[in-house]
């Protein structure tokens, strides 16, 4: 009996159901895993690049007329012209750009703690 059909013997296991909450975990792996594989919109991406670049350069010009600003006034106060106002513009420039070097690294350490894609594998043609 058990020569002619060998599911039958075996308790048919194709038939068995699988528990729901595999299936459940499986399709909660299986979301996240096309989550984060999920194609980025250049559009979407290249508008936040934009964006974050003309953050920045606004961010480095308006601490460049600040410093000046402060320098001009302390040298009409003063009566030190020109030298506070030099001093202040380049002071203003200098934490313009250092807000801008602070914000790369942060976007470098982002980017290096995301994880590394596995190699392709080499064509055995080249």
């Amino acid at each position: 009996m058990c020569g002619a059909v060998p599911a039958a013997c075996l308790g048919n296991p194709v038939s068995r159901p699988r528990p729901t909450d595999e299936l459940e975990s499986l399709d909660a792996r299986l979301a996240a895993a096309r989550a984060r594989n999920a194609p980025v919109d250049p559009v979407r991406l290249a508008g936040g690049a934009m964006g974050q670049g003309f953050r920045f350069a606004v961010e480095i010009v308006v601490t460049t007329v600040v410093g000046t600003a402060i320098g001009w006034q302390l040298d009409r106060w003063l009566g030190s012209k020109p030298w506070l106002l030099l001093l202040f513009m380049l002071l203003g420039m200098a934490a313009g750009f250092l807000s801008l070097f602070r914000a790369v690294g942060r976007e470098q350490a982002a980017v290096d703690a995301l994880p590394t894609p596995p190699a392709a594998p080499a064509d055995p043609e080249d």
